[in-house]
């Protein structure tokens, strides 16, 4: 439990869309071409921060992407935050808008700026390093571990998936 396979992938992210569906959310699952890693969930949301010349609050429009991490074999949470005029939210911002108590030292190993897998394009992801050992890690297996994965480290870059995720039966 932990680690994924390519094939595992896909189809626990096809069953979390099924879900999503049901639930009337709105995950996509974007699929470049069928080569593997070339499929992964998108979700956009705004949230509200504190930002701005004068420290007013600003609505930013945050598109994340659950994409397969090839090296480490689990899923990887990538994103990227865009103020309303479009400009992309530079580290330091994003830093302090999605783990302001964390310690500057530790940040570039948790949160740090990337090239997708796929897009080929700068996003800052969750490093991955630590991911197959927090999934491991429960009593009982998750038959979804993409919908586990999504539980556990979206809230930490302000994603919440409703409750009623976890009562889905089928994939829990």
């Amino acid at each position: 439990m932990g680690d994924l396979s390519w094939k595992d992938f896909l189809s626990q992210a096809k069953q979390f869309l099924g879900i999503s569906q049901q639930l009337g959310d709105s995950w996509m699952l974007e699929e470049k071409n069928s080569d593997e890693p070339n499929t992964f969930l998108k979700f956009s949301q705004k949230i509200k921060c504190k930002g701005g010349k004068d420290n007013s609050e600003e609505l930013l429009n945050v598109e994340y992407h659950v994409v397969f991490s090839v090296s480490y074999q689990v899923p990887m949470m990538f994103f990227q935050a865009h103020r309303s005029d479009g400009s992309l939210l530079d580290l330091e911002a994003t830093w302090q808008l999605f783990m302001p108590e964390t310690k500057a030292t530790e940040l570039y190993q948790i949160l740090t700026q990337m090239d997708h897998p796929v897009l080929f394009r700068p996003f800052m992801a969750l490093h991955p390093c630590r991911t197959a050992e927090v999934l491991k890690q429960f009593g009982q297996p998750s038959s979804n571990q993409v919908l586990t994965f999504i539980s556990l480290y979206g809230p930490h870059v302000k994603l919440h998936l409703q409750n009623a995720y976890g009562l889905s039966q089928d994939y829990t």
